[in-house]
């Protein structure tokens, strides 16, 4: 489930309501001031469940399917370097043990040439992640799932061996 599936979730729920409450909802939408954590879904939820269109088990039904989808979300928060040196060597490192982190120990002429050594090959690992080009707003939110259709661009470097 992705943010636009979320909010057509949301949507298809608030048909639900009463109309005065649906006027109500709508207009408090409108004036609604966003600051992390709190947004304009985390309000239609708890609208929603104030109202008795869905219950606390359904939104911790809603909550683990949106979370355990979007599981990496968080990735699109963190500054392009860090993302690739911190977060994806450490997590090519954790799919496979044979993948080290290059030292002088390893390679006396090692001096940031590359990122990981797998046996006798030296790697240089360029990240990047996908964002959906008719989305405006911050990278969170224009996140795609790894299936999705719509178009996407990608700054993809390289990911190079020195054999």
């Amino acid at each position: 489930m992705d943010i636009k599936q979320l909010k057509d979730y949301l949507n298809s729920l608030s048909e639900s309501l009463k109309n005065t409450d649906k006027k109500i909802l709508n207009a408090r939408l409108k004036g609604l001031i966003s600051a992390f954590p709190f947004n304009e879904y985390e309000y239609i939820l708890i609208f929603l469940l104030d109202k008795k269109i869905i219950s606390f088990k359904d939104y911790e039904n809603l909550r683990n399917d949106y979370v355990s989808s979007n599981k990496y979300l968080e990735l699109y928060g963190l500054a392009p370097r860090i993302f690739g040196e911190i977060w994806v060597h450490e997590h090519i490192r954790d799919l496979d043990k044979r993948f080290i982190k290059p030292d002088k120990s390893i390679d006396p002429d090692y001096n940031g040439q590359y990122d990981l050594r797998i046996e006798k090959l030296r790697v240089e690992v360029k990240a990047s992640r996908a964002i959906n080009t008719k989305v405006r707003g911050n990278l969170v939110s224009k996140a795609l799932l790894y299936n999705s259709p719509e178009p996407f661009w990608m700054n993809f470097q390289q990911i190079k061996l020195d054999i």
